[in-house]
């Protein structure tokens, strides 16, 4: 059965907790140092940090939308769930007003995703946290100059399960217009959720990213009949033993083991309505280089860095803009700091939700097939 490591286990002993990396500290600290000196070493944020009440409302509906536990509801009944968790969303960051328009981007959502939705929720909202290993040294975890172990975490938005029993990390992605195929082929931030799922779970293998794109500024058509009769949709049931009814979340049915065939295509890409579906399948190889270079990055992040701007054009839109031009200037930008900024609270967590922890009841499962279960 998956052996889940358990996060108190990574902790080492004298009070030493562990050198924390989650997927925005790591972007922040490729994009610019000085940027991550502010964010995430020094813990800022504005005091009067812009909203993005919109994008984070419809990812909580979308959680909703595939919570395992209402998959095969009734329609209607689970649809307003989603809007329920959408106008709770909207209310709690002030943004009332766009409860109308989210709504009808989410109904549209619905009737394009019945089209194309071929598989099954396992887990939504769901934080797991690897363990990095030294680059010198695979054998042994990373350690910082004070002895803490690193660890990288985050939350993958889904794990879904396919008619063939394979298992696939989906990203929700809500834009303005759909990203170029290289960028989601190059997605760090979701093949480092792939290897950070395998090592919380120990024994249990992804096969692939699917990124589902949310398009927000487009049009709202609804699918006619002739383009639902025209895709051949695979749906997966929950109360089957393929969807997230499954107990043990690596069985496998040997008859759905036996049905699979090698993909003709890595990348599988459909487009339907305000969504986009595309489903890259990725290497062993690809994964574990992925841990690499998470290893390689933190040894750089932990060992006290240089820090130094680098300005591009994220600078239009960085929130610490004001005082990295004091910097430039020469002035201090303590007194800005001061004023526009405030220490983030570490005890901000996200609400919990149904379907993040928990994982159903299933039968006629299959044992996993273990790798090297001799070394």
């Amino acid at each position: 059965m998956a052996a889940r490591r358990p996060l108190a286990a990574l902790a080492l002993t004298a009070g030493i907790v562990d050198f924390r990396i989650d997927p925005a500290q790591r972007a922040s600290f490729k994009r610019c140092r000085r940027q991550w000196d502010f964010a995430s070493r020094r813990g800022l944020e504005p005091v009067d940090a812009p909203g993005f009440a919109l994008p984070a409302a419809l990812k909580d509906g979308l959680a909703v939308y595939y919570y395992p536990g209402t998959w095969d509801w009734q329609h209607d009944l689970k649809q307003s769930l989603v809007h329920k968790a959408v106008e709770r969303s909207l209310n709690d960051a002030g943004a009332g007003d766009l409860i109308g328009a989210a709504a009808e981007l989410l109904d549209c959502y619905d009737a394009w995703a019945g089209t194309i939705d071929d598989f099954a929720p396992v887990k939504i909202d769901h934080d797991v946290a690897g363990l990095l290993a030294d680059p010198a040294d695979p054998e042994r975890g990373l350690l910082t100059p004070n002895g803490s172990g690193v660890v990288y975490a985050c939350r993958v938005d889904l794990l879904a399960v396919d008619a063939a029993d394979e298992y696939w990390v989906v990203r929700h992605q809500i834009v303005d217009d759909w990203h170029d195929l290289d960028t989601l082929v190059r997605d760090e931030e979701a093949i480092a959720a792939c290897w950070a799922w395998e090592h919380d779970y120990i024994g249990m293998e992804v096969v692939g990213t699917i990124h589902n794109e949310v398009r927000i500024d487009g049009p709202l058509d609804l699918p006619g009949s002739a383009a639902v009769e025209g895709r051949e949709r695979r749906p997966v049931a929950q109360h089957e033993g393929s969807g997230g009814g499954r107990s043990i979340p690596q069985h496998q049915r040997v008859s759905a083991r036996a049905s699979r065939i090698d993909a003709v295509s890595r990348i599988d890409q459909r487009t339907a309505g305000p969504l986009r579906r595309t489903r890259i399948r990725r290497t062993r190889d690809e994964i574990a280089a992925e841990g690499r270079q998470l290893a390689a990055e933190a040894l750089d992040m932990a060992c006290e860095p240089a820090i130094y701007p680098n300005p591009a054009a994220h600078c239009a839109v960085c929130e610490f803009a004001a005082p990295c031009l004091a910097q430039f200037e020469g002035a201090d930008p303590e007194p800005v700091l001061a004023a526009r900024f405030r220490a983030r609270s570490v005890s901000a967590q996200p609400k919990p939700r149904l379907g993040q922890s928990t994982w159903g009841f299933g039968r006629g499962a299959a044992p996993p097939q273990w790798k090297d279960r001799d070394n």
